[in-house]
């Protein structure tokens, strides 16, 4: 290990390499203004996996196919530094200068993942440690522990010779953080350890305040000192609920901080030069919290998009599209796609135009870009066998024919009220650590968090309405109504957002699941929703599962196939009703709240409502639920005052994308007819448009009034 390394692992923190600046305002309004009323598509492009011969006809190619984009630079730190602090960035200068000549602007990462092994070797700190404390070998791509602070000054002493190498050249478009940061593995290195133990002394300052946090005196775990803490995960057993969740706080935080350091050096060596990232915040195992760091490392969302191939209802499409929700937040800019389908693993090419008409839907989910993954199916590695736009042999598929009819639509598109940039009045609210925490205890929180914010987002979407996804405590808009599904934490700063946001004239729709454990997730033992009561005017008095009578009969296969139990209520609502399928209801004890809607045949109330201020708090008793979500967006429209959305038949999504501009996607493979709003002409098709309009399956329009 060389002295840099020593001295970095002594003091367990690596030196602040730059201050997180903001750019100058002016010249970010110029460079928005210059960019927002222009669509860009093209491509991912590994120049050091091909010959250089191959090069300017690839990108010959590109351009031909109506291609404005590329992105290159990820996943090959080695090829720019193959040994410490020997750099070879001439043969990617040709790289650029080609781009140049041909004319498409590349979209540049900072590929400081995955480290070189030479990296590796180095900073032993920087190695993955599996839970029994053992080193592992760096088989696959992002296997560093991006916290060690001998990594990041490698890292980052490459990210500001690169971006200082490439900031001024022509053929330069915006820069990238990095790939799919947030993704990886945990390290239970003694190095990270250290690190862990110093985060919570920053967090908890006395050994008590961890000790009461963590509730340590159950089962004789108390802390007497820091150092005898240790990450509460091994091969054998998981720490308590509160330890676990401490313990992904910690990692979120050393990912969140990292990807802010590399997005100060951009802005700091390159002020006024756009960046985006298409990071994993949500990865299922690891992650981070991403509107916790939005705001400090966020300059142009941007995403890795893989819708498959599903059309009509579209399950996997909606995760995804929660996810790209998250991403968006409240920031008024559009969506980078960074990364697009092309083909899958194992699957060459879906139904020929099911890629187009997702694309067409993320233009009604404010798309700005779209980049196909990949250029050429790759001759090997793990991917080799994910398909591209171009065959292994180098010969364009059906991809690549679908990706120029594509380009060619944005081109038309474009001159329009493109890239659509709406005002949402509703907001769904997402919570980071309720999320882990639930995943904590699948026996009692048996629906998945971000299945639960999902069901939320369904229903607005089948009613083709446009939310922001937001985080409560930072709440930058004003909204209508902000629905808050499964808050199962409902920490202080949470808790005075909703009271203040309700008192001041806003409504908020709280679910089933919410206010039951406080920020450390220890259970509530006052009323719930915790600490929020008061606002809903409700004591939640108990709850039912409806899978309990399997249960209790021993019904041993329904219980250990894992498959709930599911019972139907119908909920009624004045002269309303609608029938809901759910594994979890609670009991709602009314206070100063009245009843809106109860559980036929239960005498249970099922909806309440709380005047709070000048606002009003509705509590919904049952989880997350898609119908009765759709049930109150119909029942209570007029309540809420919000602007009716476009109706359309299932499987028609559309927007009214600016005054006299309608855009509609037929996302099924069967062709639908609908009355239009206005008659007008077809951008896409050219024709003339009557009231009636069919669209043919996959297929999209954009409608301008003649008038």
């Amino acid at each position: 290990m060389d002295q840099v390394c020593q001295t970095l692992y002594v003091i367990h923190d690596i030196p602040d390499l730059c201050q997180h600046t903001k750019k100058d305002k002016k010249a970010v309004d110029i460079v928005w203004e210059r960019r927002k009323m222009t669509l860009y598509i093209g491509t991912n492009y590994h120049p050091h996996d091909w010959p250089r011969e191959q090069w300017e006809k690839d990108f010959a190619r590109m351009k031909e196919a109506g291609f404005t984009t590329v992105r290159l630079g990820h996943l090959c730190w080695d090829s720019y530094e193959p040994q410490e602090g020997v750099y070879t960035f001439e043969w990617f200068d040709k790289v650029m200068d080609l781009c140049q000549k041909i004319g498409l602007g590349v979209f540049l990462d900072i590929s400081v993942r995955p480290a070189p092994r030479w990296v590796h070797k180095l900073c032993p700190g920087c190695n993955i440690y599996g839970k029994s404390g053992n080193e592992q070998g760096s088989l696959r791509r992002y296997m560093e522990d991006v916290g060690d602070p001998a990594y990041q000054y490698y890292a980052f002493r490459f990210a500001e010779k690169m971006v200082e190498r490439y900031k001024d050249h022509p053929a330069l478009f915006a820069f990238g953080l990095c790939n799919e940061i947030g993704d990886g593995y945990f390290s239970y290195s003694e190095y990270a350890r250290k690190r862990y133990v110093n985060w919570l002394k920053k967090k908890y300052k006395t050994v008590e305040a961890l000790n009461c946090a963590w509730n340590s005196w159950r089962w004789s775990r108390r802390v007497n000192e820091f150092n005898d803490v240790f990450f509460p995960e091994n091969e054998i057993a998981m720490g308590s609920p509160q330890e676990w969740l401490d313990m992904r706080r910690f990692y979120s935080d050393e990912i969140g901080e990292f990807i802010g350091k590399l997005a100060s050096i951009v802005e700091k060596t390159a002020p006024g030069i756009a960046h985006s990232s298409n990071h994993y915040a949500e990865k299922d195992k690891f992650g981070f919290d991403y509107m916790k760091y939005a705001e400090k490392f966020v300059d142009y969302p941007g995403i890795g998009f893989y819708p498959g191939y599903e059309a009509g209802d579209m399950d996997h499409y909606q995760y995804l599209n929660m996810v790209y929700g998250q991403r968006l937040t409240e920031m008024r800019k559009p969506m980078w796609c960074l990364e697009y389908q092309t083909g899958q693993k194992g699957i060459q090419r879906g139904p020929y135009g099911a890629l187009r008409m997702h694309i067409f839907l993320c233009l009604l989910n404010r798309m700005q870009m779209v980049l196909g993954w990949t250029w050429r199916t790759m001759l090997a590695g793990e991917e080799q066998y994910l398909y591209g736009l171009l065959d292994h042999d180098g010969e364009p598929n059906y991809n690549f024919f679908e990706y120029k009819w594509i380009a060619s639509d944005l081109k038309k598109l474009e001159k329009f009220a493109f890239p659509y940039l709406p005002k949402p009045e509703i907001a769904v609210a997402y919570h980071y650590d309720s999320a882990w925490d639930s995943q904590y205890d699948t026996l009692q929180f048996r629906q998945p968090y971000r299945v639960a914010v999902t069901e939320i987002t369904r229903a607005l979407w089948k009613r083709n309405m446009d939310y922001n996804i937001i985080d409560l405590k930072n709440r930058k808009e004003n909204y209508k109504v902000i629905f808050i599904p499964m808050h199962v934490i409902i920490d202080e700063d949470t808790a005075e957002a909703i009271r203040t946001y309700v008192r001041e004239g806003g409504t908020v729709v709280m679910t089933a699941y919410s206010g039951i454990a406080d920020q450390n997730g220890k259970a509530w033992g006052t009323p719930r929703p915790g600490r929020v009561d008061d606002v809903f005017g409700i004591r939640i008095s108990g709850f039912y599962r409806t899978d309990q009578q399997a249960f209790f009969a021993n019904d041993c296969k329904t219980w250990n196939d894992g498959k709930s139990v599911r019972e139907s209520l119908q909920i009624k609502c004045e002269e309303n009703t609608v029938m809901v399928n759910v594994d979890y209801y609670e009991e709602i004890q009314l206070k100063t709240a009245k009843s809106l809607a109860v559980f036929q045949g239960k005498e249970m109330c099922a909806i309440s409502e709380n005047r709070y201020g000048k606002g009003s708090a509705l509590y919904v008793a049952v989880e997350p639920n898609r119908d009765i979500t759709t049930f109150l967006l119909d029942v209570f429209s007029k309540r809420f005052n919000i602007e009716k959305a476009l109706e359309l038949p299932d499987g028609v999504k559309g927007r009214k994308i600016a005054q006299h501009q309608h855009f509609f996607v037929n996302t099924t493979n069967k062709p639908i007819s609908f009355q239009v709003p206005e008659a007008g002409i077809g951008v896409l098709s050219g024709k003339k448009i009557e009231k009636e309009f069919c669209l043919q399956p996959y297929d999209g329009e954009l409608i301008i009034a003649e008038n």
